[in-house]
């Protein structure tokens, strides 16, 4: 819903138009500068736009099968492209070989999708898969009568009537809107077509090809890691799959399911061995230097490269929504793989097993069936409309900001470097987003490239915290090149992306594109900030120790269960600094690691410790991997203080972006008003 107020905003519009050099021209004559309007552009409205979404889905909308598919707009993202224009890219596109072919009719399309949407969904459809098992046809999850008994693992004194509501809390992942069985105690799955309970999202119950149920509760690690929730009162949100909530808690949840299994293993167990996430939502996710060893049979020459061996672990960060897919030429934060090498996106279900066992081939035919489908299911999806009312001549004025202030101009004496190209705007290096900008040839050189991001920035001009774009720099020799074990391994099939080609080892992260980035919280590549306003204004919004309100839980069960993030956009969302509300904590209360992490008695640095860990974990590869004790232990304080994000913490800083301390608080309220319509 968009509304019009009845008092006219003037004040922020004419502050944007005025830095906005595109739109007033001024031309000289015998009789001094007139000013005269810039031709055309304006006859595009500033609000608008495709919202992100797969263009090939608005194409078949209302065609048959058999309609021919036009050019994906990422094609013309090659070298060159855009050059001395306001937005830039420096990220190619490269088209990779997969084993099944990008769509190329309508009918292809809806065919991938539908298959794809079955391995992100799975609510125990035949052939869903589950973590490191890919299809597997035999049971290999948690009982289900174990699954059943997870609330003697939370110390409660019977079986509570909300089961199902605080598995979905606990876990971080919620209830899916689809039927998603499970049998109930006393349950046979076959004679209750699947039983009556009802599992979250990361879950699935194991079906045999025939259809038969197992009773077997498969986990989906990478849901855990992409799914949101985002609830409002009139229903129109809720469950997203393939956003960016960063709710999910998956080594709580395999602590439990370790806990709960009577047999005493189960796949589950894996997410004990090494620490891939310290907090709820955010984590190791992009942890290379591991996986390629793992995606390749194990090969030990994988860690032979010395800067793997010697350098920092991954550290933390949160993933990026998937409902951008189809807007980016290349993956991950730091721009790592090409966007079609979507083997990659199945990273979650290779069958390690049977790839040890020194069936490589058969580890990876089902991924190669299922990774084209599932990466162009991903390309499909569009983020969710922002559900408050939204000042549209305030966003008006932000788009006016975001495309064309530069933030580098005379007088402004930005902190940062200035980047290499672009005008200097939010636009430059995250993409064009409104109408009129997309068809200003000044901006892009074709519309087509409206919505695209992609442009990688040097960590010497972002100066976010460097732990994971410089992780990515420690798998390339000191040459700049990668070894060549690594580049034979199973996923570095269609070769690496912008991270493995910048000179001198240079680290950099990938700019994204922003549609629905109102959905999006917390920000930065690690989750650091809270809400957008922190990230346009650097010097008073950015907590050092912070934690999210989590929704409350029953009267009658306050103290005794673990309640997940809060997802009522009514009640937890800010809407004015756009993001999740949430409490600032001093060093020293529960979940800050006094001493350990930061200083009681200097609120302003990490620990003596800390800065002793952090040198550790640079130079010794793998120990920031090993595990903690609360990730062995997990009481329920344990998993209470990993709502909490510090700061201090090694890979965890709140740094960087600072060229945004240039804004004024006007000048921030347009732009967040602005992003509330993408």
């Amino acid at each position: 819903m968009i509304r019009t107020p009845n008092v006219l905003v003037v004040a922020p519009v004419a502050l944007a138009l005025s830095a906005c050099a595109g739109e007033v021209t001024e031309r000289a004559s015998a009789g001094g500068t007139t000013p005269t309007p810039a031709p055309a552009a304006t006859e595009y409205p500033l609000l608008g736009g495709p919202r992100g979404g797969n263009v090939w889905v608005k194409f078949c909308e209302g065609r048959g099968d058999d309609a021919a598919l036009p050019r994906d707009p990422r094609e013309l993202l090659v070298p060159g492209v855009n050059q001395g224009r306001a937005v830039a890219f420096n990220a190619h596109w490269r088209s990779c070989d997969n084993a099944v072919p990008r769509p190329t009719t309508c009918g292809e399309l809806r065919a991938q999708a539908a298959l794809g949407g079955l391995v992100a969904h799975g609510n125990g459809a035949v052939g869903s898969p589950v973590s490191f098992a890919g299809g597997q046809d035999v049971p290999g999850g948690l009982p289900a009568a174990d699954y059943n008994d997870l609330w003697r693992v939370w110390g409660l004194p019977g079986r509570p009537d909300n089961f199902d509501e605080l598995v979905a809390q606990r876990h971080g992942s919620p209830l899916s809107r689809a039927r998603n069985p499970y049998p109930l105690p006393g349950e046979d799955p076959n004679a209750t077509d699947g039983g009556s309970g009802q599992l979250p999202l990361a879950y699935t119950q194991i079906r045999r090809p025939d259809g038969r149920w197992t009773g077997e509760i498969g986990t989906k690690v990478c849901v855990f890691c992409h799914n949101g929730q985002i609830d409002t009162a009139d229903g129109r949100l809720g469950p997203l799959l393939g956003g960016a909530g960063s709710i999910g808690d998956f080594a709580v949840a395999g602590s439990d399911f370790a806990k709960a299994n009577s047999s005493g293993g189960t796949p589950a167990d894996a997410t004990q061995l090494i620490t891939i996430s310290t907090n709820r939502g955010t984590g190791a996710i992009d942890f290379f230097q591991l996986a390629f060893v793992l995606f390749s049979g194990g090969n030990p020459q994988l860690l032979l490269n010395d800067k793997i061996v010697a350098s920092q672990a991954i550290g933390n960060i949160k993933s990026p929504p998937w409902w951008n897919l189809a807007y980016r030429a290349q993956k991950f934060h730091g721009a790592v793989l090409p966007t079609d090498s979507s083997r990659i996106d199945l990273a979650a279900y290779y069958d390690l097993a049977r790839s040890l066992s020194g069936d490589d081939a058969g580890a990876l035919a089902w991924m190669d069936a299922h990774a084209g489908p599932f990466q162009t299911w991903a390309e499909t999806l569009a983020p969710p409309p922002y559900p408050g009312p939204i000042d549209t001549q305030l966003a008006e004025a932000g788009a006016i900001l975001f495309h064309a202030k530069d933030l580098w101009a005379p007088g402004l004496d930005n902190p940062a470097p200035r980047p290499d190209a672009g005008n200097g705007s939010c636009a430059s290096c995250h993409g064009a987003y409104s109408p009129r900008y997309i068809h200003d040839p000044a901006f892009l050189e074709t519309p087509e490239l409206g919505g695209l991001a992609a442009y990688t920035v040097p960590m010497s001009v972002i100066r976010t915290d460097p732990v994971y774009a410089e992780a990515m720099q420690s798998m390339r020799n000191r040459d700049g090149s990668m070894p060549a074990a690594t580049m034979g391994q199973n996923v570095l099939y269609c070769g690496i992306g912008r991270a493995g080609e910048t000179e001198n080892l240079t680290p950099i992260l990938l700019a994204p594109p922003l549609w629905g980035i109102w959905a999006a919280a917390p920000y930065l590549h690690n989750g650091a900030l809270p809400n957008i306003w922190g990230v346009l204004d650097p010097a008073r919004e950015r907590p050092k120790i912070w934690r999210r309100v989590s929704t409350p839980a029953r009267p009658d069960q306050q103290g005794l269960v673990v309640m997940g993030y809060d997802t009522s956009f009514e009640r937890a969302y800010d809407t004015a600094k756009l993001g999740w509300k949430y409490e600032e904590l001093a060093c020293g209360d529960p979940g800050t690691g006094a001493y350990t992490a930061c200083d009681p008695m200097d609120q302003s640095r990490p620990s003596t410790a800390q800065y002793a860990l952090g040198l550790l974990y640079e130079n010794i590869g793998l120990l920031w991997n090993l595990p903690r004790l609360e990730g062995l232990r997990m009481n329920q304080q344990d998993i209470e203080n990993r709502k909490v994000f510090n700061t201090y913490l090694y890979s965890q800083g709140n740094q960087g972006h600072d060229f945004t301390a240039v804004l004024t608080d006007a000048e921030r309220r347009a732009l967040i008003e602005y992003l509330k319509t993408l």
